[in-house]
């Protein structure tokens, strides 16, 4: 008849629970630290966002927690599409893409190929943004808004670069029906800042001075200085007086 050893098991639990309560504040620390360098991107820290994201990417891997390392991937692309590095956003889009499409996570994945599309739209990859985009609109649930909303504003860019205007405003316009005063700023100054991108294409650069300075207005009031950057950067190139619209 086998002896229970009350102390021993006692014991055991309690390295159990010890190494249980580790595991669960490391997992918190890696949530933690990606949403934390996203905010340290938008304010232009990105040293500080890249090391953080580069912990959290290495607590991920430790566990071999495959998807919540494809899950980085998102904070990724936002840093360095934010930091300017399209080339740095497409590869780790790719990755995340990739990882969650292999095992038919249909939301992550429509996600990741809305935003892999605007990383390949700056880098002039016409033919594999469209692509992307058309990932994206098969995978994202009916009510996911953020990539239909992404997936619309990076195709419409991509059809005006090919002249067709009118298919690219349609588009613009059921992005801005599906984003609501509710809905995450950044997405709303980027659905404006598409719209500005499309109409100077269009040759119509009063309408995209309006959407700019508007989504200026945003990426200011929300302290996202590299974002309000950028939208001054096309200010500035439609006007020639960068100062005059920063002010």
């Amino acid at each position: 008849m086998m002896v229970l050893d009350s102390g021993a098991v006692t014991r055991l639990a309690e390295r159990s629970a010890r190494a249980a309560a580790l595991i669960a504040a490391l997992r918190a620390e890696a949530h933690l630290l990606l949403s934390l360098s996203m905010l340290y991107a938008y304010t232009g820290r990105f040293g500080d966002a890249r090391a953080a994201l580069a912990r959290s990417r290495s607590i991920s891997a430790g566990f071999g927690a495959k998807l919540a390392l494809a899950y980085t991937a998102i904070g990724a692309g936002h840093i360095e599409l934010t930091a300017g590095d399209a080339a740095a956003a497409k590869g780790y889009l790719r990755e995340g893409y990739e990882a969650f499409h292999a095992v038919a996570e249909r939301g992550a994945s429509a996600y990741l190929a809305a935003l892999l599309a605007e990383a390949l739209y700056r880098q002039g990859r016409l033919d594999e943004a469209q692509q992307m985009t058309e990932e994206a609109e098969r995978s994202a649930a009916p009510g996911d808004v953020d990539p239909h909303a992404q997936w619309r504003a990076a195709r419409a860019k991509v059809l005006a670069r090919r002249g067709q205007f009118p298919a690219a405003r349609t588009l613009l316009d059921e992005a801005a029906a599906l984003v609501t005063p509710t809905s995450w700023a950044v997405l709303q100054a980027g659905i404006l800042m598409a719209t500005a991108e499309v109409d100077r294409l269009a040759g119509a650069p009063e309408q995209a001075k309006a959407s700019l300075r508007a989504a200026l207005g945003i990426y200011q009031d929300r302290h996202a200085t590299p974002l309000a950057d950028q939208a001054t950067a096309a200010l500035a190139s439609l006007t020639g007086h960068p100062s005059a619209e920063s002010a």
